[in-house]
Order: C-alpha cells, then sequence, then structure tokens
C-alpha cells in the first residue's frame, strides 16, 4: 500500500493513467455511512448513504451527478445506512438495481405504514413501533422502488458473485436461514407471540469486492454471529487476504469476539490492510476494538470529533437532566471527510486520499 502525499489532492488530479482500475470512496456521514464504488467502466455502486452536518462535505445528489448507478445498496434496514439513499431514489435517473437484505413480510410492514391503524394490537402495536423508529425513511425507499420499476434483489450468502465491469462482488452475508429467522420474528409479532424486534443488524449485507486479485471488505453492521459464516465462505472462495476492510458497526463490540483463538473479521486482514472506521461517539468504536484494529491493521477514521468519553466532550458535560432541554453545542468538524482507495488492473492498491491514523495529528 502507497500512501498520497497530498491528502487534499482530488481523484481527477491523481494520474493520467486511464487504464481501468476500481475506486472506493467513503465519505464522513456524522453518525452514518456513504461508500461509492468508481467501477472501471466509470459506473458507481453505492453502498448504502447518510448526509453529513458537515457543509463542506459534498451532498449525496452531488457526489453522484452525471454518472451510472449500477446499484443502490441498503445493506440493513437502519436510516444511519440508507437515509441518503430517498434522494437518489426520488430523482436520478438512471438506476440499474436495489439491493437490500429485507425479509417480504418487514417490508409489507414498512411500505404499508399508512395502513397501520387497519391492524388489531398486537400486530398495530409492533408496526406502530417499526414505523416511528426507521419505518417512514423505508417507505420512501421501497415506494420509489414500485414506483420507478427499478428490478430489486434481496442479497443472501449462497447467491453466485455478480460481475460488474470486470469486478465480481461477493455476498458473504446474510445466510438465508438469518433471513427466514427475522421473518418469522415478524410473524410472530403478527399473531402477538412475540412483542420485541428482530435485530435488523444482523440482516447485514457483507460485500467482497475482488479485482486484479485484491479484495476490499464492507461489513456493514454485521454481527458476530454474521462473520462466521462469512469467514467459512471467505476461505472456501480463496480470496487474498483484505487490502480494504470497512470496520463492521462502527467499531463496536458486538461485531467482534474478542476472547483470545476466536475467529473474528480481524482474520481476513494482515498487517498491511487498511481499516476504515466511520465512528464518532464516546462508544464508538469501542476502546478494546480500537485496540485490536491497530495492532493487526492501519486504521484510518472518518469520525465527527466526538471520541472521548469524559463529561467534558459529551452532549450534556454538566449531566443536568431537565425535561425537554437539550444541552447547546458547537458543530464538531470532522478529522477528515474522506478516504479514497484504488486498485488497478495490475492488482496495485493505492490510498489516494485520506490519512491513516498514525499520520493523523488528531490521534
Amino acid at each position: 500500500m502507497t500512501n498520497s502525499p497530498n491528502s487534499e489532492m482530488q481523484l481527477s488530479n491523481i494520474s493520467g493513467n486511464t487504464s481501468p482500475r476500481l475506486t472506493v470512496d467513503f465519505f464522513e456521514s456524522g453518525i452514518g455511512e456513504t461508500i461509492i464504488i468508481t467501477f472501471p467502466d466509470g459506473g458507481i455502486g453505492v453502498v448504502d448513504a447518510h448526509p453529513s452536518q458537515d457543509p463542506e462535505r459534498p451532498s449525496i445528489s452531488d457526489l453522484t451527478k452525471g454518472k451510472k448507478i449500477h446499484f443502490l445498496c441498503m445493506t440493513h434496514p437502519h436510516a444511519d445506512h440508507g437515509k441518503d439513499l430517498v434522494p437518489l431514489l426520488e430523482r436520478h435517473p438512471e438506476i440499474r438495481a436495489f439491493w437490500h437484505t429485507v425479509s417480504d413480510i418487514s417490508a409489507f410492514i414498512f411500505a404499508e405504514g399508512g395502513q397501520v391503524i387497519n391492524y388489531r394490537s398486537p400486530f398495530h402495536e409492533a408496526a406502530t413501533e417499526l414505523q416511528a423508529d426507521w419505518g417512514r425513511w423505508l417507505t420512501k425507499i421501497y415506494g420509489n422502488v414500485a414506483e420507478r420499476n427499478i428490478p430489486h434483489h434481496k442479497l443472501r450468502s449462497d447467491l453466485e458473485a455478480k460481475d460488474i465491469s470486470g469486478v465480481k462482488v461477493h455476498v458473504l452475508s446474510p445466510e438465508e436461514q438469518e433471513q427466514n429467522r427475522s421473518s418469522s420474528a415478524y410473524h410472530q409479532m403478527a399473531s402477538g407471540k412475540r412483542s420485541g424486534m428482530p435485530d435488523p443488524n444482523a440482516l447485514s449485507a457483507i460485500l467482497v469486492l475482488e479485482y486484479a486479485g485484491s479484495t476490499i471488505v464492507l461489513g456493514a453492521d454485521a454481527l458476530k454471529k454474521n462473520w462466521k459464516p462469512a469467514i467459512k465462505k471467505y476461505r472456501r472462495l480463496g480470496l487474498q487476504k483484505a487490502s480494504v476492510l470497512k470496520v463492521p458497526h462502527h467499531g463496536a463490540s458486538n461485531a467482534i469476539d474478542l476472547r483470545k483463538k476466536q475467529e473474528s473479521y480481524l482474520d481476513l486482514c494482515s498487517g498491511s490492510t487498511l481499516s476504515i472506521l466511520f465512528a464518532g461517539d464516546s462508544n464508538h468504536p469501542d476502546r478494546r476494538v480500537h485496540q485490536k484494529l491497530s495492532e493487526k491493521t492501519s486504521p484510518a477514521c472518518l469520525i465527527n470529533g466526538t471520541r472521548d468519553s469524559d463529561a467534558a466532550n459529551t452532549k450534556n458535560p454538566l449531566e443536568i437532566f431537565l425535561p425537554g432541554a437539550k444541552a447547546v453545542t458547537q458543530a464538531i468538524s470532522p478529522c477528515q471527510r474522506q478516504v479514497s482507495v484504488q486498485i488497478c488492473e495490475d492488482g496495485d492498491f493505492t490510498l489516494i486520499q485520506g490519512k491513516t491514523c498514525q499520520e493523523c495529528p488528531l490521534s
């Protein structure tokens, strides 16, 4: 891996080389994630998208303007991974496919949210909870997909790799049985046999981009249980150690087994792997996870600055709790707005924009 000496360098100015290459841009997105893949043919894939509060980060519309979108991928139904997919589904003129992992019944609940009042309790209560938390934006997503007749594909681990302009896109997770388990939970909710929602993170799509012998692993918010079968498939495919790992679940401890001799996503990495970490509050990343990442990989963070857990750096530094009151805080600039990587047709991997944590003056 080679680092660009100028972290402010724009992609269009990196080189006069016009040979085929795969580029992946990771954009700071406040509490969420935005990943844009540029394939060798110039078309793009968007894996999750969330707006930033930083006015200097371009909007999702600006980042995708004039580009053919091979696919939009919502890795799992959480708004911090999909809120910014809505404006693309509403206005972008060329979207070839929508990828998702949500079961048919949960999609029905979200898409038919306006009809929730027609159902009797306890289904009504469960559906209302879903609608209140994140149903509205999912209704917009599925509504626009249906209205524009965009082909949609439900991702799962037993599907064959998709080839896009010479790049193989492998799906390592979720497994079909995990999707069935989630679907069954919604059926139980409808019949009053279950009150709690299944964890949407268990439906996270783990994607692997394979190009010229190099791999980029995009871990979404996949949990510990998702990674065990995912690692088996990765090895079964004979893939090389990852050049890049998008750290799952913002570096949370529920995505990795920290016990000795237990497998984790770090087993897919080598000492030269670049790990991309979307984080930014006192719990993300977990300090133990961050230490492991620093020992096993070369981390590069996209964070909004609220990294410390001490009272002076929280949203309520005086720990005063009054009904309806909100702490007033100053806007925090992200440590960096973008990290971009590139794989050329000869397999050469380069960090073309951004800094690793070892180089970051805020570390």
